[in-house]
Order: structure tokens, then sequence, then C-alpha cells
């Protein structure tokens, strides 16, 4: 189901132009969370996320906050799903020299089906690659992934299911589409600045305060990881995800850490209570 400039219409019916500046460079922004149940996970959050990042591209939000809300509302209801994804989306709209952004632009939320992932992930970990990318401006979510698609491709043939963006200095920043933590001495640490800061970071964050978790705000340089304890990524899809592996080096002892199954755990267990 898709909520397009004003009108609902079936997913195969859903048409932007292909002068769209979406289409031909690349600009838009989006926000994406999901459901448990009927209940949108922190949708305040998001919808100012998304006309956040609107503001700092030059764009003109199309609705309101009051407006989104309920037109999201609406549509988690009319998708039916058990749980729903639910993706926002604004571009440039039909750009009248192919480069300027339109005065009317697109809009449309995108609502389908939200699907567990493969368990193993939680209990076992995954494996990850740094890359020497750095989004252009990490404080907006925008649709353009072309140099991180192109590098997760390199990545998931030596087995690793993401990248993390390092800056020259091989300072780790965050995922793709995700941000970082690592802990050291019982000390959750993840990078403050130059990143998109995710709404389930910041309920990650607000679990780790309640636990009297000291949280350092710092960049982690790859020379560090091999000291590190534990680490995991985390996003809206996939909540908290262990990292065992970062290029060649072990996280840890390589399993998945006391520490991390605590935050899967409890995150699992506030998802009820924080939407």
């Amino acid at each position: 189901m898709i909520y397009l400039d004003g009108k609902w219409t079936e997913d195969s019916q859903a048409k932007i132009s292909v002068l769209d500046l979406s289409v031909l460079r690349g600009f838009a922004i989006f926000d994406f969370l999901r459901t448990y149940g009927k209940k949108p996970f922190r949708l305040d959050d998001h919808i100012d996320r998304f006309l956040n990042s609107a503001r700092l591209m030059g764009m003109t939000p199309i609705y309101s906050k009051e407006k989104i809300i309920k037109i999201v509302k609406e549509g988690i209801e009319k998708s039916g799903f058990a749980h729903t994804n639910i993706k926002l989306i604004q571009t440039g709209g039909v750009s009248p020299d192919g480069f300027t952004p339109a005065e009317e632009q697109t809009f449309f939320i995108y609502f389908y089906e939200a699907h567990d992932y493969p368990q193993e992930i939680y209990t076992d970990g995954v494996a990850l690659k740094t890359a020497r990318l750095m989004r252009q401006n990490p404080l907006v979510k925008t649709i353009n992934y072309a140099a991180s698609i192109v590098d997760v491709q390199k990545a998931k043939k030596s087995g690793a299911v993401d990248i993390l963006h390092t800056d020259c200095n091989g300072n780790i920043y965050e995922g793709t589409r995700s941000n970082f933590f690592a802990i050291k001495n019982n000390v959750l640490i993840t990078a403050e600045d130059g990143i998109l800061k995710g709404i389930t970071r910041k309920a990650i964050i607000e679990i780790a305060q309640e636990l009297a978790i000291p949280v350092a705000y710092r960049l982690i340089s790859t020379s560090e990881l091999s000291t590190m304890d534990e680490a995991f990524v985390s996003n809206s899809s996939q909540e908290v995800v262990p990292v065992v592996k970062i290029d060649e080096i072990k996280i840890g002892e390589g399993t998945v850490g006391l520490m991390t199954q605590k935050l899967i755990r409890l995150f699992k267990m506030k998802t009820v209570t924080v939407v």
C-alpha cells in the first residue's frame, strides 16, 4: 500500500515521473520505521528526523507532522500486516532545469510487511568490513547510497554482511544503514559527531543509562578493534545485531558478549512500552 501525492494506491499502480530529481540526480530524503503489531516504533522521533532532513536539504516539508502521523496510522490499518515496515520519501520533483528542486515536489509513504531476520545473526553475530567512505551529509537521511552499495557488494563476497564507514585515519563512524557501538571494560562507546543519529541508537542509549552503564561518545579507530570486548550495530529493522569480526579482527572472544545479549533482550522487552 502506498500513499502518493494525496492518494492511496496499490504498489503496482504507484508511479513517479522519470524526470523526477530522485531519478535524474538521486535527490530525495527518506526515513524508515517499523511497527510492533499496530504500534509504530517512536513515530514522533522518525517524523522529526524526516522533517529535519527536508529542511537541511533546502526542501519545504509537504505535510505537517500531524498530517504525516494521521497518514501513517491510516496506512497501518489499510495494509493489514501483522507487523509493518514504513518508508517516508520526499523527492525534488520534476525539475524545471533537471537540477533545481521543483516547487511541487513528490511525497509518498510505502507500507510493506515486516519480517523477522534469521535468529542466528543474534545468537552467532555477524562479520563486517571497513571501507574508507563517508556520507556527504551525515545529518540527512538521503536515498543516495550508490557508493555504499558498491562497497557492500564487495564486502559480501568476503563473507561480511555490511561495511563500516571510516575516514582516512581509520576512525569508524557508522554502518551503511546502522549505528556502530563497541564495549570495553563495561563502557558503551559510540560516535557522536559525523553520523546519522539513529532512533534505535537513542533507545539503546536510554536503556544503558537506566542500567547505569557508562556511555562514552567518541570515535573508535580500527587500530583499537583488537582491544574491544564486544561490538554491535543497531537499526530500526534489525534492532541490535552483534558483531564478532571486523575485517580480519576478532572482536573479544569472537562470540556474542554478555552485555550485547542483555541489550538485545531489554530492547525487545521495551519496544512494547516505548512505541
